[in-house]
């Protein structure tokens, strides 16, 4: 009897070890893979959260509106005048360009309906250099 109880304790902690391992990572599901298409970042989006080395660094009210065709206007807590800037997709690359005609170009690693995270090596629509991550929420 005590064997029979030993070996049914065994299955069990042997197949719910089993289930566990076989769940994918949260982690991959955000992964973006292949190429993006760019309507889908067409839309206002919020500035949720940015980190810049490692330190947070979320400016308060920001919004990026990416419009089709490219054009594109942040909205800098409420702050517009020469703000705007051009946009384009290649594959899972995001490329973003001020007026001052300095290129950006960021890696997207993550595009869903309602969120958006990218980063690259300088503050978007700013000339100021270091790891940057940035989270964004869908608007509209």
């Amino acid at each position: 009897m005590k064997k029979t109880i030993n070996l049914i304790i065994c299955f069990v902690a042997l197949a719910t070890i089993s289930m566990v391992s076989c769940t994918k990572p949260e982690e991959e599901d955000n992964v973006v893979t292949g190429e993006i298409n760019a309507s889908m970042i067409v839309g206002t989006w919020r500035v949720d959260n940015m980190t810049v080395d490692g330190q947070d660094m979320t400016p308060q009210n920001m919004l990026f509106i990416m419009n089709e065709g490219g054009s594109g206007l942040a909205n800098d807590n409420g702050e517009t005048e020469n703000n705007d800037f051009t946009w384009s997709i290649n594959g899972n690359q995001l490329t973003i360009t001020p007026r001052s005609g300095v290129h950006y170009v960021y890696t997207i690693t993550k595009l869903t309906e309602d969120e958006c995270t990218f980063n690259g090596t300088n503050v978007p629509m700013a000339d100021v250099p270091g790891s940057v991550i940035v989270h964004l929420v869908r608007v509209r």
